[in-house]
């Protein structure tokens, strides 16, 4: 498996004991604006750190084709627990996106919201770009939302805590030598309390 720095230094560990301030009870309103607004129902998503599965149940009852892997086998297990119970057809696989990607697939559109803000240097950034860049054929999109540095109030604690959040130039330098940057807009990460900070919502296209 790849070990690159992150936040969290033990995925596995953080969902066992219930740790995970990201998960929101349903799709954020970025997840479902993105969509909406670039992503025709029918096509194929790849969820890429899809945790307890709520953005790709959202997904799948849209009328996607969803694929969604993590890095943890317990999100994963809680995820398709959720899938079965509500009908949904979702391939849910456990996988690191770094070093597992010839089992997901050549997807329309790969979401990964939490994930690229993750990454403390610029190297971990560039190496999940180039991983998401390696799934994708020219022309399809990479949709990225990652939390932003500009947060009012926040920089102190977020420096302190291990906080994720990038700005516009360490999001738009990743990604320049595989995509296309279409968009980069604010929006809200999620609609907790420990959520509603504010993020980048990316749309790049691959070259």
């Amino acid at each position: 498996m790849t070990r690159v720095a992150q936040h969290t230094k033990n995925w596995n560990e953080r969902f066992a004991r219930g740790d995970v301030p990201w998960e929101d009870a349903a799709a954020p309103p970025v997840v479902v604006r993105l969509f909406g607004e670039h992503v025709p129902p029918g096509a194929a998503v790849l969820e890429v750190g899809c945790g307890l599965g709520t953005n790709a149940l959202w997904l799948a009852g849209q009328g996607y084709r969803v694929a969604a892997c993590d890095i943890s086998d317990g999100a994963i297990r809680v995820a398709r627990e959720r899938a079965t119970r509500a009908g949904l057809d979702i391939d849910f696989v456990v996988a690191d996106v770094l070093s597992d990607r010839a089992r997901l697939g050549r997807p329309d559109v790969v979401l990964a919201r939490g994930v690229l803000h993750t990454f403390t240097t610029h190297e971990g950034r560039a190496a999940f770009a180039g991983a998401v860049a390696a799934l994708l054929d020219p022309g399809r999109l990479w949709l990225d939302v990652s939390g932003s540095a500009d947060t009012p109030g926040d920089r102190a604690e977020a420096v302190a805590k291990g906080f994720p959040r990038l700005s516009v130039a360490d999001i738009a330098g990743e990604e320049k030598p595989h995509f296309e940057v279409l968009s980069i807009t604010r929006a809200t990460y999620g609609t907790t309390p420990a959520t509603d900070f504010l993020a980048f919502a990316s749309v790049l296209r691959r070259r």
